[in-house]
C-alpha cells in the first residue's frame, strides 16, 4: 500500500474479531518495522517488546495484562497484545553501537567521527550519553526513541490489513506479570487483530488546524497550509473524510450488542 494511504487509513481500532488469529508472519513484520526505525547513537536496543497471543500465552499472563489496562473491554477482544517496553540498560552499550556505525560507514571521519571522539567526546557528554546526566531526561529521551518504533509498528499493522490501538495501564502491576527486570518499564501496549468494525471506524479523527501546530522562522508564526498540497494529499488518501460518518452511531450500537458491551452512549450527529 502507498505510504500516504497507510497514514490516512490509520485508525485506533477498538473492536476486533477475537475468533480470527493473526498470522505470525504479520506480527514479525510489525516488530521488524519497529526494529529498523532510527535511534540516537544506534541504541535501538532501547525498544523491546513482549508479544502475548491469546490461546498461546498462559492465561494468567494474558489475562493479568488485560486486567492491568485502563480500558479492558477492547483488550478482551484483541487476539494479540504487544507490550512495548523501554530498556534503559541499552545505554550501557552505546560505545559498541557507535563504533558499529563507524565501522559500517554510517558515521565517518569527514564529519569528525573517530574512536577518540566517541571515547573522549560523546560518551562524556550528558546531553548525548544521557545516563551521565539527569535521570528524568534519560527516561524522557528513551521514551521518544521507543515511540518512534511504536509509530512504525502501528503503520505496519495497517499496511497488512490489521487493526491496531495503543493502550496503557498500571505499569507497576505489569512488571512482575511479565518478569521484567528493574531497568525495563512498559511503555505502550499495542492491541492487534482483524477489525470487527469498519476499517474507516467512522472517519478520520479530529486534529488541530495545521497552522496551530507548525510554525515558520519563529514560534507562533503560522506555517501556511498550501491548498494544492492539501488537494494532493486528499487524492492520495492521506487526508480523508473526517469523523463522524453518518452511519457510525448505528455501527457502534450493533457492535455493542454483538459483544454485549451494553448501551451505546455516543451522542447523535
Amino acid at each position: 500500500m502507498d505510504f500516504k494511504q497507510v497514514v490516512g487509513d490509520r485508525r485506533a481500532i477498538r473492536y476486533y474479531k477475537p475468533y480470527r488469529p493473526v498470522e505470525k508472519q504479520k506480527i514479525q513484520v510489525i516488530l521488524e518495522a519497529a526494529r529498523l526505525q532510527c535511534s540516537q547513537a544506534n541504541t535501538h536496543q532501547l525498544r523491546k517488546a513482549v508479544v502475548l497471543t491469546r490461546g498461546e500465552t498462559p492465561d494468567h499472563i494474558f489475562d493479568g495484562i488485560v486486567n492491568a489496562l485502563h480500558n479492558q473491554t477492547m483488550a478482551q477482544l484483541a487476539p494479540v497484545i504487544i507490550v512495548w517496553v523501554v530498556d534503559l540498560s541499552a545505554w550501557n552499550n552505546m560505545r559498541d553501537l557507535l563504533m558499529e556505525l563507524i565501522d559500517v560507514g554510517a558515521l565517518n571521519s569527514t564529519q569528525g567521527w573517530t574512536e577518540e571522539k566517541v571515547d573522549s567526546g560523546v560518551l562524556q557528554t550528558p546531553e548525548f550519553n544521557v545516563m551521565k546526566g539527569d535521570r528524568h531526561f534519560a527516561e524522557w529521551l528513551s521514551a521518544i526513541e521507543v515511540g518512534l518504533g511504536i509509530g512504525s509498528a502501528v503503520l505496519a499493522a495497517v499496511d497488512q490489513g490489521l487493526g491496531s490501538c495503543l493502550a496503557s495501564g498500571d505499569r507497576d502491576a505489569m512488571k512482575p506479570i511479565l518478569g521484567l527486570p528493574d531497568d525495563v518499564t512498559p511503555a505502550q501496549l499495542q492491541l492487534v487483530g482483524y477489525p470487527a468494525e469498519d476499517a474507516q471506524a467512522g472517519g478520520q479523527r479530529p486534529r488541530a488546524p495545521f497552522e496551530t501546530l507548525f510554525f515558520e522562522h519563529t514560534w507562533g508564526n503560522p506555517l501556511e497550509q498550501d491548498e494544492a498540497t492539501l488537494s494532493y494529499l486528499k487524492e492520495t488518501g492521506m487526508i480523508q473524510e473526517p469523523a463522524p460518518a453518518s452511519w457510525r452511531k448505528a455501527e457502534v450500537e450493533a457492535l455493542s450488542r454483538m459483544f454485549d458491551f451494553g448501551e451505546n452512549t455516543m451522542t447523535k450527529d
